[in-house]
């Protein structure tokens, strides 16, 4: 019995001495979906515009949306990754248009926007997903270059499409859906000072925009995020500092999320709002690795 307690003692000892030893948690990686599909056609006859939906949560937002009956315009910087999707919505009775574009250039943004009003294409939704990171840490190995590269993706680029897409709206009288794609890292340190930085930019624009456009019936949201990542089997990835499944999540959940802040049906009174899904990710801390939920 003294036995036992001694090794106890120790060990709680090392836990206090180094909090930042992770927790043993027993990971399940097995996912069951749910088993009814909702496939209701809740954004029919809808256009929704969507950047940089090459893969990943943009692909999937795109993907959802079309299950949902929406027209798919959506923009893409890498050829391939444009091809891909195209192919994959085909599949769906829905229009489909692509764009080779970099967010990053207005000249670009420019085409865009006056392809849509020569061919009196009207803008429902617009998704703004596109971004980058540089995951450089420490302020001293960080270029100045990577910052305005950053930044333009992430904040300067989607901010003037807004400013285009949201003009759209008003003129026509649509009482649109603005989505910005955002990371729970707008209010939690990763070390990665450009991208977290450019990511709380876009949680202050999605407020001030939700304001300023308020008076036209258009609202403003953003999703956060936390690891967003499937394998090819479309499994999710161990991660256990994630408490809720102690995985990464699939991007679908993204694209449904989506879904929920596009159709006006559930989202008629929201604007302003940040959905964070981040299955509890933001919540990990030195505390729960001493003491990890039993």
């Amino acid at each position: 019995m003294e036995l036992k307690f001694k090794h106890r003692l120790k060990a709680a000892l090392k836990s206090f001495i180094n909090p930042t030893q992770p927790p043993k948690l027993v990971i399940h990686t097995k996912e069951v979906e749910p088993s009814i599909v909702i496939d209701n056609q809740l954004l029919a006859g809808k256009n929704v515009l969507i950047t940089g939906a090459g893969r990943n949560i943009g692909k999937s937002i795109a993907l959802e949306m079309a299950k949902q009956g929406a027209n798919i315009l959506f923009t893409e910087i890498n050829q391939e990754n444009l091809k891909k999707l195209e192919q994959e919505l085909a599949s769906y009775s829905v229009q489909v248009k692509s764009f080779l574009l970099d967010i990053r250039k207005s000249e670009e943004i420019n085409d865009l926007n006056n392809f849509l009003i020569e061919n009196d294409i009207f803008i429902d939704i617009l998704i703004n997903n596109a971004g980058i990171q540089f995951e450089t840490i420490g302020i001293r190995n960080q270029t100045l270059e990577e910052w305005y590269q950053t930044f333009n993706t992430n904040v300067f680029g989607p901010m003037y499409l807004t400013k285009m897409i949201s003009t759209m709206m008003i003129n026509k009288q649509i009482r649109g859906s603005i989505i910005f794609i955002t990371s729970i890292h707008q209010e939690k340190i990763v070390r990665w000072p450009s991208y977290s930085a450019s990511k709380a930019a876009l949680r202050m624009m999605i407020e001030e925009l939700a304001i300023d456009l308020a008076n036209y019936g258009i609202r403003v949201n953003g999703i956060a995020p936390g690891w967003v990542a499937e394998d090819e089997q479309g499994n999710p990835l161990i991660h256990e500092y994630t408490p809720l499944h102690q995985s990464s999540i699939n991007p679908r959940y993204i694209g449904r999320a989506a879904v929920y802040l596009a159709v006006e049906y559930f989202s008629h009174f929201t604007t302003g709002t940040i959905l964070k899904i981040d299955a509890g990710l933001s919540l990990y801390n030195y505390r729960i690795s001493q003491h990890p939920p039993q």
